[in-house]
């Protein structure tokens, strides 16, 4: 059972550490989770908790040992160098899927409140060019 933590253990610190590259990608930058604008943004805390459940998902899916009678893996579980760098991806990949589709949400919003206000040119370059969350505030502040 002691490795079998241990490598789960080493999984999920790879996933953290793929999810926490993630953070720095795009306008979420490093932040606790927050309500914005009434959208709930979960921070670097959901992104990099994404990353280790992604991370450890996906390599307990890969593994063939069954857990008999105190939790031993049956073959025993040997983790291997390039399951941990998959880790580190897949934590990454599966921040990133997070992430997009927060940004989702959030775009929908925007569309949805620009769509029921009159045209605003400045607005509609802020929503152009400015991050999810200035679009969607730049929408709400649409007359």
């Amino acid at each position: 059972m002691h490795d079998l933590v241990v490598d789960l253990v080493a999984v999920a610190v790879c996933g953290a550490v793929g999810g926490f590259v993630n953070v720095f990608i795009g306008d979420s930058g490093l932040h606790l989770p927050t309500i914005e604008e009434g959208v709930f943004r979960p921070g670097y805390i959901g992104v990099v908790l994404v990353g280790i459940v992604a991370a450890v998902g996906a390599w307990l899916a890969t593994q063939g040992s069954a857990l008999t009678s105190g939790f031993v893996p049956s073959p025993p579980v040997t983790l291997r160098l390039s399951e941990l760098s998959t880790a580190i991806l897949v934590g990454f990949g599966g921040a990133r899927w997070f992430k997009s589709e927060g940004e989702t949400t959030i775009f929908r919003r925007t569309a949805a409140v620009a769509a029921s206000k009159s045209a605003d040119s400045e607005a509609a370059a802020t929503i152009a060019a400015g991050t999810p969350i200035q679009a969607l505030t730049a929408a709400i502040r649409m007359r």
